[in-house]
């Protein structure tokens, strides 16, 4: 990875004197005094600067001699110049948001650059007035600056011809020690949350907004990206006196600063600061119903602790398990804390649908969580989210879980995860047009997203729609050669147009990739036995009743298999096994094309029945 390039100005345009004086105001402050790694970096670049060898401060330079690393230093592999160069540039603005408000010279490190930049405040040259003379200008420019803050702060940004949208960037961590991370996630996470629920304006979701944590790329293409008007983008530190952050909302298109605000608060009312922040942003970008000052329950910070690094596991690593210790951890510490009891509800539904310990004991936990969530607030759309999973995947109870999916949305229509949930229970029931709308939605919302893309070429390969299908999961494929789900679809559609020898290539290749081997064997199986193939398909079909064997949740995927060979009822009874078991694949076999052959069978057309399900197909 290349070096940042040097700034443009490479030489100061204040007076070298004035500005060793701000950079000893500077390093004496708490706010550097606790941080060595910062001091020296600053120290550096501005002492090469002001020696006249900016044009020298290079990544590999700063690595050697403020880092310690040696001469086999890589910036492709090790990163640490980079990062804290961020973390500098993060500190240097709270220093001057906070004790360097007042100070007649500023340091800065512009993004994309190594070599700082000084710059003297309106003001500084004042020992050429007289005495009376500098009062009234003081008192003028302290009129004029107070004015234009008032201004920035109350100002509403008006973006023709579109609708307010934001995306809430990764806040940069300032915290010493590894609990820093999970808590600056949470704290965007509940951010994120809490304006996504303000109707009128466009939310984009975490998982798109947080592939730009790097924070290396420009403020507007990130916008161009994500399809926004504006950004949210700050830091948070904690630290045993309490919590700061400082957040800067950005206006998309000219890269231009809308406000910009440092907040300091005890750790217990860390949501009052988030309410403050959202009900700012609410008023720049012109969305009436902003949240009130105080939240209606506060939870202790051991609890909002638990549940922030709950999340953090399950957003970052899909550990179900893992994250559900700190769930109930967190309602343990906080029985009223109604946003753990949706989480955890959730995250047993999610448990539950993958088939992650018993599918049964994970409902009735579901259930039992979603109840006390829904007993303390009725306002959060995961509990909805969770019961409408729980209630279509085990209870085949369609219509329930359709008006759970409706409630989540309404509660947040920024939802992209619930329109895509919403899209595959309309896909499984055969209305695959009301599907793709809430997958487009899921794409505005969440733009970035692997599973929308998928979702989507999911959902035409079942409406028969093949031609399309292979042109979203190739497009896929054409930024990520490695995504296995999608060369499945490829290789299903293919499949289904009798295709044989591509669907094979395009199978063994997303057999070779993928780690839910599973999902891809029922499949190729299918089409080795239909090229004449058998022993190849039965030896697949071998693999796959191994893990039936041992987990249960291999029926849909013999199925398959068995459809492919001609043995249709041995297909229909591992689909009522499957059913019997509670596999989720069992909710799309209505549509998918591959049971084509088993539509006309008196006992498919009744298990389709009993669960719910469409036997017809597509276009029939």
């Amino acid at each position: 990875m290349p070096s940042y390039p040097a700034a443009a100005r490479t030489a100061p345009t204040v007076p070298a004197d004035s500005v060793r004086a701000e950079l000893d105001r500077v390093l004496a402050s708490e706010r550097f005094r606790t941080s060595e790694r910062h001091r020296r970096l600053l120290q550096f670049v501005v002492g090469e600067t002001l020696e006249g060898r900016a044009s020298e401060i290079k990544e590999t330079v700063l690595a050697i001699e403020v880092f310690g690393r040696d001469s086999s230093f890589d910036p492709r592999t090790d990163s640490v110049v980079r990062t804290e160069a961020r973390n500098l540039r993060a500190r240097l603005n709270e220093y001057y948001l906070g004790d360097g408000s007042a100070d007649p010279v500023v340091i800065e490190l512009p993004k994309g650059s190594y070599v700082p930049a000084f710059r003297a405040v309106p003001g500084e040259a004042v020992h050429r007035f007289p005495v009376v003379r500098w009062v009234a200008l003081g008192l003028a420019l302290a009129m004029v600056a107070g004015g234009l803050a008032w201004f920035l702060r109350q100002r509403t940004v008006v973006w023709p011809g579109s609708d307010p949208s934001i995306a809430v960037l990764p806040f940069l961590n300032l915290t010493d020690g590894a609990s820093g991370e999970f808590a600056a996630d949470g704290f965007v996470e509940d951010l994120t949350t809490g304006l996504a629920k303000l109707h009128g304006l466009r939310v984009v979701a975490r998982t798109s907004a947080f592939q730009f944590r790097s924070g290396k790329m420009d403020v507007r293409e990130i916008g161009r990206q994500l399809g926004v008007s504006a950004v949210l983008e700050g830091s948070l530190r904690i630290e045993k006196s309490g919590v700061t952050v400082t957040a800067q909302l950005i206006d998309a298109a000219s890269g231009y600063h809308v406000w910009s605000e440092r907040y300091s608060r005890d750790t217990a009312d860390v949501q009052s600061m988030e309410a403050d922040i959202q009900r700012s942003v609410a008023r720049a970008l012109g969305v009436r119903n902003a949240p009130q000052s105080r939240p209606a329950h506060v939870p202790p910070p051991e609890a909002r602790e638990a549940y922030w690094r709950g999340r953090y596991v399950l957003a970052n690593f899909r550990r179900h398990e893992e994250s559900l210790r700190y769930f109930q951890q967190a309602v343990a510490a906080d029985p009223q804390y109604a946003d753990a009891w949706a989480a955890l509800a959730l995250t047993h539904a999610m448990m539950a649908f993958h088939l992650e310990g018993p599918v049964e004991q994970e409902v009735v936990e579901t259930r039992a969580a979603a109840r006390r969530a829904l007993d303390l607030d009725e306002t959060i759309p995961e509990t909805q989210i969770a019961l409408a999973l729980a209630g279509y995947s085990f209870d085949h109870d369609w219509k329930t879980a359709e008006r759970a999916f409706r409630r989540a949305l309404e509660l947040n229509p920024n939802y992209a995860s619930g329109h895509r949930g919403y899209a595959l229970l309309l896909t499984a029931q055969g209305r695959f047009d009301e599907a793709s709308v809430q997958l487009n939605a899921a794409q505005q919302l969440d733009p970035v997203s692997t599973m929308t893309t998928n979702d989507l070429a999911t959902n035409l390969y079942c409406a028969r729609r093949y031609d399309e299908a292979i042109r979203v999961a190739s497009r896929h494929l054409e930024l990520d050669s490695t995504f296995f789900p999608a060369r499945t679809v490829c290789g299903s559609s293919r499949l289904a147009e009798g295709k044989l020898p591509e669907a094979i290539s395009d199978l063994e290749k997303a057999a070779a990739q993928g780690e839910r081997r599973l999902m891809v064997l029922g499949p190729l199986g299918n089409a080795l036995a239909r090229s004449g193939r058998v022993a190849q398909a039965r030896s697949v079909l071998a693999e796959i009743e191994a893990v039936q064997q041992t987990s249960g949740t291999a029926g849909v995927a013999l199925a398959i298999v068995h459809t492919g060979l001609g043995d249709k009822k041995q297909a229909i009874e591992w689909l009522r096994r499957a059913a019997d078991a509670h596999v989720t694949d069992v909710n799309f076999i209505g549509v998918d094309p591959v049971f084509d052959p088993l539509r006309n069978e008196p006992d498919f057309q009744a298990l389709c029945a009993r669960l719910g399900l469409p036997s017809g197909g597509a276009g029939r």
